[in-house]
C-alpha cells in the first residue's frame, strides 16, 4: 500500500516524463518539416539546421545545470545566447516559407530555458518583451517570402501565430522543470522526515534506557555499599538488602525488553513507593505532601518518569538527610539537602528529561535551592 507521500512523488515523475516527451516532440516538430516534398527554401536550409544544433545545445545544457541545482537562475551569457537564437529562429524560420513560423515553437522553449528560475515580475517582463519583439519581427520577416499572394494576411498570420508560440510554448518548458523540482524536493523532504524519525527514535531510546539502567545501578550501587556495610555488624539485613539488589535487576531488564517491544510504562505510585523503599533503607528522611492518586491519564506516567530521574540524580550527585516530593495533579516537585554536584556535569539525564517534558506539553526546571540542596520541578500542560 502506497502513502500519500509516495503516491504524489509517482504522479510529479508521471507528469515530468510526459513534459519531456513532449517537450522533445515539439522540437523536433519545426525541423521535420525540413523532409516534407516541395520544402527547400533558397539559402534558409543550412542556417536553419545551424540554429536548430545551437538551440539544441543550449536547451540541453539548461537542462543539464538544472538536473544539478534546480532552480537556479540562466547566468547572462546563456540569456543572451538563447535570445540571439531564438530570434533568429523567428527571422530565418518566417522569412523562409509560408509555414516558417513552425520554428517559432524553438523560440518559445528557449524562452522557457532563460526564464525559468526567475521570479514572477521578472518572468512576465521577459515573456511579454520576448512575445513583442517576437511578433515585430516575425511581421516583418513574412514580407521577404517570395509568391505570396497577399503579403499582408501572410504577414499578420505568421506575427500571430509567432506571438501563440512564444508566448505559450515556454510554459512547456517551465512547466516540466517545476514537475522535475517537486519529484526533488518531495524526495528530499521523505527523506530528511526518515532520517529525523529515526534520529528522534534513537534519541528516545536512548534517554529511555538512561532512564531505566541509570536508576536501576544507582539503586544497586547504592544497596549493594549498604549490604557490605551491615555484613559484619548485621547480617540478616545485609541479606535483603541484597536479595532487594537481585529484585531491582530483574525488574530493570524486564524494562528493558518491554522498551524494545515498546510496552513500557512508568506509573507514578509505583515509583513514589520505590523511592520510599529506597531511601528508607539509607536512613533518609521523606516527607511527602499530595496524594499519586490525583495525578490521572497519561500525567502519571510522564511525572513518574520524572520521580524516578530525580531519585536517580539524588542518589548519584547528594548524600541527603531530608527529601521532599510535593505531588499535584499536574505537578511534581523534588527538593533534597546534602547535593555534592551538580547533575549536569558530565549527565544526560535531566537534558533528556526535559526534551521528554517538552514532548508532553510540559516543562522542567532544576537547579541549586540556595541552601544547599536541589530542587527539580516537573509542571505539565
Amino acid at each position: 500500500m502506497l502513502t500519500p507521500e509516495e503516491k504524489r512523488v509517482r504522479a510529479a515523475r508521471r507528469f515530468g516524463r510526459i513534459g519531456l516527451i513532449w517537450t522533445t516532440l515539439s522540437f523536433l516538430f519545426a525541423p521535420a518539416f525540413a523532409l516534407l516534398p516541395g520544402w527547400d527554401p533558397p539559402g534558409a536550409v543550412a542556417v536553419l539546421a545551424v540554429l536548430f544544433v545551437a538551440a539544441a545545445g543550449l536547451h540541453v545544457w539548461r537542462i543539464r545545470e538544472h538536473i544539478r541545482a534546480l532552480g537556479t537562475v540562466a547566468p547572462p551569457w546563456f540569456a543572451a545566447s538563447a535570445s540571439v537564437v531564438g530570434l533568429a529562429l523567428v527571422w530565418f524560420g518566417v522569412s523562409s516559407s509560408q509555414t516558417g513560423w513552425m520554428w517559432t515553437i524553438l523560440s518559445g522553449i528557449l524562452l522557457g530555458d532563460v526564464v525559468a528560475g526567475l521570479r514572477g515580475r521578472f518572468l512576465a517582463l521577459w515573456v511579454g518583451l520576448a512575445v513583442v519583439v517576437s511578433t515585430a519581427l516575425a511581421y516583418l520577416a513574412a514580407w521577404q517570402v517570395e509568391d505570396v499572394p497577399v503579403p499582408l494576411v501572410e504577414a499578420v498570420v505568421s506575427a500571430a501565430l509567432t506571438a501563440v508560440y512564444v508566448g505559450s510554448f515556454w510554459i512547456l518548458d517551465v512547466e516540466r522543470l517545476w514537475w522535475l523540482k517537486a519529484v526533488t524536493d518531495l524526495e528530499d523532504s521523505r527523506r530528511e522526515a526518515a532520517e529525523l524519525a529515526t534520529a528522534r527514535e534513537r534519541l528516545r531510546l536512548a534517554d529511555d534506557l538512561h532512564d531505566i539502567l541509570g536508576h536501576a545501578l544507582e539503586v544497586v550501587a547504592f544497596k549493594s555499599e549498604l549490604a557490605a556495610r551491615l555484613q559484619e555488624a548485621d547480617p540478616q539485613r545485609a541479606r535483603a538488602e541484597m536479595e532487594e539488589v537481585q529484585r531491582v535487576a530483574r525488574e530493570s531488564l524486564t524494562e528493558v525488553r518491554a522498551l524494545v517491544r515498546s510496552g513500557r510504562d512508568t506509573d507514578l505510585a509505583v515509583e513514589l513507593a520505590g523511592a520510599r523503599a529506597v531511601l528508607g533503607s539509607a536512613g533518609i528522611v521523606l516527607q511527602v505532601t499530595g496524594d499519586p492518586a490525583s495525578v490521572q491519564g497519561p500525567a502519571r506516567s510522564v511525572l513518574g518518569r520524572v520521580l524516578r530521574e530525580g531519585m536517580t540524580n539524588v542518589l548519584r550527585h547528594a548524600q541527603p538527610s531530608h527529601c521532599t516530593i510535593e505531588i499535584g495533579p499536574d505537578r511534581l516537585v523534588l527538593c533534597n539537602d546534602g547535593a555534592t554536584a551538580g547533575p549536569s556535569e558530565g549527565g544526560t539525564g535531566l537534558a533528556g528529561l526535559e526534551r521528554y517534558l517538552e514532548e508532553s506539553r510540559g516543562r522542567l526546571t532544576a537547579g541549586p535551592d540556595g541552601r544547599g540542596g536541589f530542587r527539580l520541578e516537573a509542571v505539565l500542560g
